[in-house]
């Protein structure tokens, strides 16, 4: 995802569910504990987590889940738990510099907690619901797979800006590129 797909993403997310919040785990060591905001471009660096406040409150979200930092700089939290999914955002390869290297969500699902199930099946499918497939592709021969990858997607936004014209590649590792399916056909 491109940011303008994040933006997308997360106004998907807040219609589908109102009460999701986001985290922005880069505000570090500047404010004493980690605070819900209503947009994601509020948030800055690769990861930030997505809550939805009706699980898990800001209050106890700090309670179970923050603590301080060993070095006593800053905090750490848990990324993962009751009410929680985590994204680590896509980001420019430093090894292919044109180049988008993929992001993921990520969310523990502790066991008999359907709300939280629930939660994550809707950052799912709205994740899903726009994304296109892709296919992987040889940079050198521009040879395409004929399957599509089942665990890569992309939004609209970064499927057209890294379609592999001139080198523009969705990556998840040097020798692990993706073009939308569509494209090159």
């Amino acid at each position: 995802m491109t940011s303008a797909d994040e933006a997308e993403f997360a106004a998907a997310l807040m219609k589908a569910r109102p009460s999701i919040r986001f985290i922005n785990m880069q505000e570090q060591p500047d404010v004493e504990r980690p605070g819900y905001r209503t947009r994601i471009d509020a948030c800055e660096g690769v990861h930030v987590t997505i809550v939805d406040s009706s699980i898990i409150s800001e209050e106890d979200f700090h309670n179970r889940y923050v603590k301080r930092h060993p070095s006593g700089k800053g905090w750490i939290y848990a990324l993962v738990g009751s009410g929680l999914v985590s994204l680590l955002r896509s980001r420019t390869a430093d090894f292919l510099p044109d180049s988008l290297l993929n992001g993921e969500l990520r969310a523990s699902i502790p066991a008999g907690d359907e709300n939280t199930e629930a939660f994550v099946a809707i950052v799912l499918r709205e994740a899903k619901a726009r994304a296109e497939k892709l296919v992987s592709i040889d940079a050198a021969t521009g040879q395409r797979g004929t399957r599509v990858d089942r665990k890569f997607i992309a939004w609209p936004d970064a499927a057209r800006r890294f379609d592999g014209v001139n080198g523009a590649y969705l990556a998840n590792g040097a020798y692990a590129l993706f073009v939308p399916k569509g494209v090159g056909k």
